[in-house]
């Protein structure tokens, strides 16, 4: 074993998808290709979207498809550590309370959706009034990071993103938060995730520097979209669960749309010489930055 750690973080808010296949395969290559271990993360921290059995459905669809393992962390059990994360950041006064609905912020104009920092001053006492806390970020000048997928990567402060939220007004930790730590505390090295989430990785990478942290390597692959509509596969666009019926098949199509151009012998072949050829052959650098032609994708 070497020293890499991946992980995939799928939330246990229904059945997976050809994209989360694709996200899988994608980080649980990359770490088991290089000799690493490979973590399941339950995205479990946003209770009213949790939907009951989600998790065990989700683990047996991996299994199912030929994934291994080396441990599952599930989010609602790290509770304590996001308050002393909270605590810490409040100490050393990154944070602030603030009060403002989404309806108030769209009304105010033209920074919607970036939040404008109207509560940024007003010292608002989070003892007696129920509010979100936001995280200050700075109020110029840029983060920059490379991507090992899409390269060089600058995130402007307050044109980009905005003083995000990272305890909700319904005591909720934000995503923000417990990603940051959570990949920090279980040694990842490398996320690999979707490219929807690229705009994450400045926030999560400056909460990790606030409380004096050593962020992972990044890096964001295309996303697999609906031909017809160009939506993005996603539980909110209704994508179909997975077949567990058609594994072998599915794998397959995920390796392609990676760019790893799997042999066509493949293609009558079970699922474990599947995953053999996968992760002796996998290349990270042969991942598209674009979404490929759906074409590209058809047997």
């Amino acid at each position: 074993m070497t020293g890499v750690v991946g992980r995939f973080a799928p939330s246990p808010t229904g059945a997976l998808h050809l994209g989360s296949l694709i996200a899988a395969t994608a980080s649980y290559l990359n770490a088991k290709q290089q000799g690493g271990r490979w973590l399941l993360r339950m995205d479990d921290i946003d209770t009213p979207r949790v939907v009951t059995g989600s998790d065990a459905l989700i683990l047996k669809t991996l299994a199912d498809f030929g994934f291994e393992w080396d441990g599952v962390i599930y989010q609602s059990q790290r509770h304590e550590v996001y308050r002393h994360a909270l605590a810490q950041l409040q100490a050393r006064d990154h944070l602030y309370a603030c009060l403002c609905t989404r309806k108030q912020l769209k009304d105010r104009g033209s920074h919607f959706p970036f939040y404008d920092r109207h509560c940024r001053d007003r010292n608002i006492k989070t003892a007696d009034i129920h509010t979100a806390l936001r995280l200050k970020t700075p109020l110029e000048g840029a983060w920059q990071w490379r991507d090992l997928i899409q390269g060089e990567q600058q995130t402007r402060w307050q044109i980009d993103t905005d003083d995000f939220i990272i305890q909700r007004s319904d005591g909720i930790f934000a995503y923000h938060l417990a990603c940051a730590l959570d990949d920090v505390d279980f040694g990842i090295t490398e996320v690999i995730r979707g490219a929807d989430l690229l705009a994450s990785t400045a926030p999560q990478q400056l909460i990790q520097s606030l409380l004096g942290k050593s962020s992972p390597n990044y890096a964001h692959h295309p996303l697999i979209t609906d031909a017809q509509t160009g939506i993005k596969f996603s539980k909110a666009s209704h994508a179909p669960a997975l077949d567990t019926k058609n594994a072998a098949r599915l794998v397959l199509q995920a390796l392609s749309f990676l760019g790893q151009c799997p042999p066509t012998r493949l293609e009558k072949e079970p699922l474990m010489p599947i995953w053999q050829w996968a992760i002796t052959n996998w290349q990270l650098k042969a991942v598209p930055k674009q979404t490929p032609a759906p074409r590209a994708l058809l047997f």
